[in-house]
C-alpha cells in the first residue's frame, strides 16, 4: 500500500472517529430530552369532591423508588394551621398551640392503598407529615410509601363531610415521586447533558484544529509580493 493510500485510510478512520464522537453526543442530548419530556412525577391527581364520597384512582410507577408520597395540594392562600385543622389534626408536635376548636375537619379523609389487589396500607389525613410551600401553594404530605415497576396500584379516599360551604378551591390529592428522587433524576439528566456537550466539543475541536492548522500553513507558504 502506498504512502498516499495509508494517509487516506488514516484520515478516513480519523474523521469516522470524530463523527462517532459527535453522533454519540447528539444521541445523548436527544435521549435526555425525550426522557425528561416523558418522565412522570405525578402519578395520580384526585380533586377533593367537597362532599361525603369515596373516590379512587389506579396508577403505576416508572421507577423502583423507596419513597413515593401522597400529598394534599391547596390552591391559593391557606394558612398552615387552618389546613391542619381542615384535614382533621387535633394536635401537632410542630404546632403545640394548635387550636382547631373553631374549625371543623371538613376535608378529613381516610385512605387505603392496594398493590395488585392486595392491601398495602391505610391511614387518615389527620396523621399528616411535613408541610411545605410549592410555588405559593401549600403542600401537605399525608404518607410516604415504596413502590415498584410492573405492579398495579390503587388508592381509595373516603370523605365523610360535606365541605361545600368552604370558600377555597377544592384541594387536590396527588400521588407523586418524592421530591428528593426528582432532584436526583434532574441531576442525572444534567450530568448526561454535560458529558454529551463535552463529546460534541471534543469532536468539533478535533475537526477544527487540523483544518485551521492547514489553512495557517497555506497562508505562510503564499509567495510574497514581487
Amino acid at each position: 500500500m502506498t504512502q498516499t493510500n495509508l494517509e487516506s485510510a488514516g484520515s478516513t478512520r480519523f474523521f469516522s472517529s470524530l463523527l462517532g464522537l459527535v453522533g454519540v453526543g447528539l444521541a445523548a442530548f436527544l435521549t435526555v430530552a425525550i426522557w425528561m419530556k416523558t418522565v412522570r412525577t405525578t402519578l395520580a391527581d384526585i380533586p377533593m369532591p367537597m362532599r361525603a364520597e369515596t373516590v379512587g384512582r389506579d396508577f403505576t410507577v416508572d421507577y423502583d423508588g423507596p419513597i413515593y408520597s401522597m400529598d394534599v395540594m391547596f390552591a391559593g392562600s391557606v394558612p398552615e394551621a387552618h389546613a391542619r385543622c381542615l384535614l382533621g389534626t387535633t394536635k401537632s408536635e410542630v404546632r403545640p398551640n394548635l387550636d382547631c376548636s373553631r374549625t371543623a375537619p371538613l376535608l378529613k379523609f381516610s385512605w387505603e392503598l392496594r398493590r395488585d389487589g392486595q392491601f398495602a396500607g391505610s391511614g387518615s389525613s389527620a396523621d399528616m407529615g411535613s408541610i411545605s410551600t410549592v410555588d405559593g401553594a401549600l403542600r401537605v404530605e399525608i404518607v410516604g410509601f415504596p413502590a415498584r415497576k410492573k405492579h398495579q396500584y390503587h388508592v381509595a379516599l373516603k370523605f365523610e363531610e360535606n365541605a361545600g360551604e368552604l370558600t377555597i378551591p377544592p384541594p387536590r390529592v396527588q400521588v407523586e415521586l418524592d421530591s428528593f428522587v426528582r432532584e436526583d433524576l434532574i441531576i442525572a439528566g444534567a450530568l448526561t447533558d454535560a458529558i454529551a456537550f463535552v463529546l460534541c466539543l471534543v469532536g468539533v475541536a478535533m475537526v477544527a484544529v487540523p483544518f485551521l492548522r492547514t489553512k495557517f500553513r497555506q497562508l505562510k507558504t503564499l509567495p510574497g509580493p514581487q
